[in-house]
């Protein structure tokens, strides 16, 4: 199902008279009554009003919702501008289907990143993660990760890219370097426990290893993804210059990265973007928790048939995603 569609639903369902406001062009009248605002509305008197609008005003709605920053005074001028931002301000305010910590830009975004990581826990589900790791020893996959679905952003996908990385302190940089370009997306924080084929020639892990029956190894380790939700697709498909620009290796001792830059970032969107590469995703359902294999697409759907010969009950939905170049550079065994 579409994000559009979901969202029209969730209104629809929850919030009858915002429904009856999207039908047609949104007034500030619609957008106060399908927000519940009236009684603040109510409390503008004229000067108020008048000092909002620039005196080209007398509408109490007009006046509050320029206070909130939902719109201008000069939208007021243009039906089809002034309709948009009140759509998808009443949209996004009443789907109450999204999970986020908050905006790049809020004050105290990284006290509220940091706050979840902390507290966040990884699958500890001994017969869970015996299933997958048998994916390994068979040579189904070469690593999966594992999330809890409750920790799902559920942003637009049209909007929406996914980053992964293990190191916390990336993630704060990360975010203010967004700041000071001037992104402001939305954030969730999902942890993930990340497991991964481990070769003996790459000596001491630093994380936990299991040993397999067949001898094969698997580290696991904490790590999370972050959903952006972007204001527009284009600011959505800037993201990758900034990435590349500061936040990817391209040589041992470059300078000017942000902490713990990756050879091969890793991100990836569910909607098709220029410069991206395909690759699929088989997501295995597990109760409240989701595997999440990514694989080449001419291999996808062998994997998912393996998956299903060793536990026939589990249910496989594979996703096309496109992912940064050098991930998809990394599938294919290049280090850069």
């Amino acid at each position: 199902m579409n994000s559009k569609l979901l969202k029209a639903l969730v209104v629809a369902t929850m919030f009858p008279i915002a429904t009856q406001a999207l039908a047609a062009d949104m007034t500030t009248q619609q957008a106060v009554k399908a927000l519940k605002l009236q009684e603040l509305a109510l409390t503008f008197d004229q000067a108020k009003v008048a000092k909002a609008t620039h005196h080209k005003s007398k509408s109490q709605d007009d006046a509050l919702l320029i206070d909130m920053n939902v719109i201008n005074v000069n939208d007021l001028n243009h039906p089809a501008v002034l309709n948009k931002k009140l759509s998808n301000f009443v949209t996004d305010q009443l789907n109450t289907t999204e999970n986020y910590l908050g905006n790049v830009d809020d004050e105290n975004i990284i006290e509220r990143l940091n706050y979840a990581w902390q507290n966040a826990h990884v699958i500890q589900h001994k017969q869970t993660l015996n299933l997958l790791n048998s994916f390994i020893d068979k040579g189904y996959t070469t690593g999966y990760n594992v999330i809890n679905k409750s920790d799902l952003s559920h942003f637009s996908p049209k909007l929406m890219l996914r980053y992964g990385h293990d190191n916390i302190q990336h993630a704060t940089q990360l975010i203010y370097l967004m700041r000071t370009e001037g992104f402001d997306p939305k954030v969730q924080l999902t942890p993930k426990s990340s497991a991964y084929l481990y070769l003996a020639k790459w000596g001491k892990s630093s994380d936990p290893l299991t040993t397999l029956p067949s001898g094969k190894m698997v580290a696991t380790s904490k790590e999370y993804n972050l959903d952006f939700e972007f204001k527009t697709p284009q600011r959505k498909a800037e993201f990758m210059d900034l990435i590349n620009r500061y936040a990817k290796k391209d040589s041992k001792d470059e300078k000017g990265l942000i902490f713990q830059a990756w050879w091969q970032p890793f991100y990836r969107s569910y909607t098709p973007m220029k410069r991206y590469k395909v690759l699929m995703e088989n997501r295995i359902e597990m109760g409240q928790y989701e595997a999440q294999l990514m694989v080449l697409p001419e291999k996808a759907k062998a994997q998912a048939e393996h998956i299903k010969d060793v536990e026939k009950n589990i249910h496989i939905n594979t996703i096309k995603t496109w992912v940064n170049p050098s991930f998809y550079r990394y599938m294919h065994g290049d280090y850069k």
